[in-house]
C-alpha cells in the first residue's frame, strides 16, 4: 500500500508539472523548481526492506546562491532471526546550494553547485515476534516493543549538477556526505535506520540521489503582473 502511494505521488508530480509546461516558459530565467527523486524508486528493487519518497525545492534569492529544502519519507521493514522490526517516519532537510556553473561555461540555467543542508527526523519503530533464547529457563516467544518515537539530526556536504532536458524540465544528480549529530538513546530498542540518513550506528554516511525537476519561472509572473499595471 505505501509502495502504491509513492507511486501515487511521483506520478502526481510529473502531471502537475506538464500541465505547468503549457506556459512554455524560458528555461534560463530564475524561478522556483520542484524535483522527485527518481532513485527512490529504485530503492526497493535493490533493497526490498525499505521504500519511500523525496521532494524538493530550491530557488535563487541571490546570484548563484540557492535556498533549498528536501522532504522526505521512509519505511523499513525486516525480517530478522530473533525479531520482527518496523520504523516509519519523515525527514527534512534546510540548507544553501552555491552555483559555480557559469564559472565553467555550463549552458544557462544549468547548475554544477556545492551545498550544506542541516537534517533532521522523527519517526517510530517497533519489534514483534520477538525471541529469546534460555538454556535453563527455556526459550521465550512472542514478545513485542510498542512504537518508540526516535529523533535524529546531521549535516550534510553535498557536489552535484542539473542539466536542462526540455523547456522547463531538468534532470541531475547529488552526492552527500552525512554527518551525524545527535540520535535519541533508546535503551529498550536500538533503531535500524535513520530516515534519510542511513544505518543508525554509523557516525558518518553517504547518499545519492537522482531526480527530475520542473522550474517554475516565477519572475516572469512578476514582470507580467507589473505592465499589467502599468498599462491601467
Amino acid at each position: 500500500m505505501v509502495k502504491t502511494k509513492t507511486l501515487k505521488y511521483t506520478f502526481s508530480f510529473i502531471l502537475i508539472a506538464f500541465a505547468l509546461e503549457s506556459a512554455a516558459q524560458d528555461p534560463d530565467r530564475k524561478g522556483l523548481s520542484l524535483g522527485a527523486d527518481l532513485s527512490r524508486l529504485a530503492s526497493p528493487l535493490i533493497d526490498s526492506t525499505g521504500f519511500g519518497w523525496e521532494f524538493s525545492g530550491d530557488y535563487e534569492f541571490f546570484n548563484d546562491l540557492f535556498g533549498a529544502v528536501e522532504i522526505g519519507s521512509q519505511t523499513i521493514d525486516l525480517n530478522k532471526a530473533f525479531y520482527d522490526y518496523h520504523s516509519s517516519g519523515i525527514y527534512t532537510r534546510l540548507g544553501a546550494e552555491y552555483n559555480f556553473g557559469k564559472h565553467l561555461d555550463v549552458l544557462p540555467g544549468d547548475k554544477m553547485f556545492i551545498g550544506l543542508r542541516y537534517a533532521f527526523t522523527t519517526f517510530a519503530h517497533s519489534a514483534e515476534n520477538i525471541v529469546i533464547e534460555d538454556g535453563n529457563w527455556g526459550n521465550f516467544s512472542g514478545g513485542s516493543v510498542a512504537n518508540r518515537w526516535i529523533f535524529a539530526n546531521w549535516m550534510e556536504v553535498s557536489a552535484g549538477m542539473r542539466a536542462h532536458l526540455f523547456h522547463n524540465f531538468y534532470l541531475g544528480w547529488s552526492a552527500r556526505i552525512r554527518i551525524r549529530l545527535g540520535v535519541t538513546d533508546d535503551p529498550v530498542l536500538a533503531p535500524y535506520s535513520l530516515p534519510g540518513y542511513g544505518p543508525a550506528w554509523n557516525d558518518t554516511g553517504v547518499g545519492i540521489n537522482y531526480s527530475l525537476y520542473y522550474k517554475i519561472p516565477l519572475t516572469i509572473s512578476f514582470k507580467k503582473k507589473e505592465k499589467k499595471a502599468e498599462g491601467e
